[in-house]
């Protein structure tokens, strides 16, 4: 803190010279403005806040006017089997979990409540009113057995896009629905591959980690991750979709290498009832959390499968506007399959992460394309199409019963603590200008969720590597490199290679290893312990 006013007046001066740092700041401040702060959201939220509140106005209307008649009547409480009659009456017109007057929830919509439209193959299909989905979701139609739609979903599909779920992301391109025009792969395809190598640098996971894909569906993602070295499972409500996962699997014709066998298991597995009694490193939920009905009993199963430290990555859509034609879309599909396709609120979804001790360490909008050198001005990449409306979220799980949002993290810390070790290079002795190949165990020994990247932002925990003659002279510093391979949570360790020619001049010298919180400290100032080695270089 005691550096806080140069530091702030050496990046005024900067912005004040630097017009290109200006407006790349002014950029990612719009950006972040209509991702957080969309006035569509916003106005969406309310409303339907204000459409229920004027669905609730009838049936308290009705059920006001009903008791003012019975008063006027001079009806008693004591005429029992008459009120039981009226209640009858109005409970059939008002079904009581949509009118806020009790728990009843037996009572189907009236036929006069219904639409219907056509399906792809001309049957007439049903649709019910819209129901409120819990707070912060897309509603859904009402009296539909999701669950069992669920399971049913693979035997009511032709036989085109059966074959789909056994070879997605693969597809003949001569049968792409209608939406997607022109010759060559499809946008949407594109972004299933593009996604899979992702999420696998994201997570940074060392070969060998044991991850859960949460609604595998027919086992695409699973058989990716399997193919890396990772040790999958993958579970599924549908009996149908979990056996063509094992048929998936058991036809690929060869191991992860010549001497490492392939392991990729699946279960059928009702997530919303209980967890499996497995724990995992991280869980996947690829495009399939808006699938399940209670969504904090999944939440809730997938923390207790996590130890502190364990990773989730979700991606899911963002709830379309109310009346937009996504929803219209997504609506229809529900009516028609009876699977649920309810989106979440974006504060919701966080709101739920952060209630199950889930910090968000990567909230990405995903780029994948080639572009023309000559539309790139600047460094900066014509990124002005980029579809901001699905949510890409790198989750680390940093505290058991308690939210998440109890734990600092390194953009505003609290205890910074390092409990460093070497566990390899030690020597005392180099040539000059011969690698040093230090690895090191570093523990998270404070109360602080370290964050880590390549960027070069604040929050950012990377190593600090200072190397001294005899004399206190600084020889050679560098920071970052490597960059912690992920983030890491309070009493979580990494292993870390330090790769770093030793001096080129013979003598007497120490080296000193720290963290660096970028742009807030070096951990040695506030009282961590840094490493400190001291070695020799000479001639042979």
């Amino acid at each position: 803190e005691s550096h806080t006013d140069e530091l702030l007046a050496a990046y005024l001066e900067r912005l004040i010279e630097d017009e290109t740092l200006r407006r790349r700041i002014g950029a990612n401040a719009q950006r972040h403005a209509l991702a957080q702060h969309s006035i569509e959201r916003g106005a969406s939220s309310y409303l339907s806040f204000i459409q229920a509140v004027i669905d609730q106005r009838p049936r308290r209307r009705l059920v006001t006017d009903v008791s003012r008649e019975l008063s006027l009547l001079n009806v008693e409480s004591s005429d029992e089997s008459f009120l039981r009659r009226v209640s009858g009456d109005v409970a059939s017109l008002i079904p009581a979990e949509l009118s806020g007057f009790g728990n009843v929830s037996s009572f189907q919509l009236p036929a006069a409540a219904e639409s219907k439209s056509t399906s792809p193959n001309g049957r007439e299909i049903p649709h019910p009113e819209p129901k409120p989905s819990s707070v912060g979701r897309m509603p859904k139609p009402d009296g539909v057995d999701y669950k069992h739609a669920a399971v049913e979903y693979p035997r009511r599909l032709d036989a085109e896009r059966n074959h789909y779920l056994k070879t997605k992301p693969f597809y003949n391109l001569a049968n792409k629905p209608p939406k997607h025009q022109g010759d060559g792969m499809d946008a949407e395809t594109h972004r299933h591959f593009c996604d899979f190598a992702n999420i696998a640098v994201t997570l940074g996971l060392p070969a060998g980690s044991r991850i859960l894909d949460v609604g595998c569906g027919s086992g695409w993602l699973s058989e990716y991750f399997a193919r890396l070295g990772y040790r999958m499972k993958g579970i599924d409500i549908s009996p149908t979709l979990i056996e063509m996962s094992r048929d998936r699997v058991a036809r690929v014709p060869y191991d992860v290498d010549h001497e490492t066998e392939l392991q990729c298991s699946f279960e059928v597995h009702d997530i919303e009832t209980a967890p499996l009694s497995q724990q995992f490193d991280a869980v996947l939920c690829y495009d399939s959390l808006h699938h399940f009905e209670d969504e904090r009993a999944v939440m809730r199963h997938l923390a207790s499968m996590l130890q502190v430290g364990g990773l989730l990555f979700i991606l899911e859509g963002e709830r379309p506007p109310t009346g937009s034609a996504t929803e219209e879309e997504l609506f229809d599909v529900m009516c028609q399959y009876g699977t649920l396709e309810s989106p979440f609120d974006y504060g919701h979804l966080r709101q739920l992460l952060d209630e199950h001790g889930f910090a968000v360490i990567g909230d990405y909008a995903s780029v994948n394309g080639l572009f023309e050198r000559e539309t790139i001005h600047d460094d900066l990449l014509p990124l002005t199409n980029v579809p901001m409306n699905s949510h890409y979220l790198a989750c680390k799980k940093v505290v058991d019963g308690a939210p998440a949002s109890t734990v600092p993290d390194s953009r505003r810390p609290g205890l910074l603590r390092a409990r460093i070790k070497l566990t390899s290079g030690g020597s005392d002795q180099f040539a000059p200008g011969q690698a040093l190949n230090i690895e090191l165990e570093i523990e998270n020994a404070g109360d602080t969720l370290w964050l880590a990247g390549r960027e070069t932002r604040t929050g950012i925990v990377m190593p600090g590597v200072r190397i001294r003659d005899d004399a206190g002279t600084l020889v050679s510093e560098f920071h970052g490199e490597p960059p912690l391979p992920r983030a890491v949570a309070p009493g979580e360790s990494v292993r870390l290679k330090i790769d770093h020619d030793a001096p080129r001049r013979s003598g007497s010298y120490t080296l000193k290893f720290d963290l660096v919180d970028q742009n807030v400290c070096w951990f040695e100032d506030v009282g961590s312990e840094p490493l400190t080695i001291s070695f020799e270089v000479r001639e042979d």
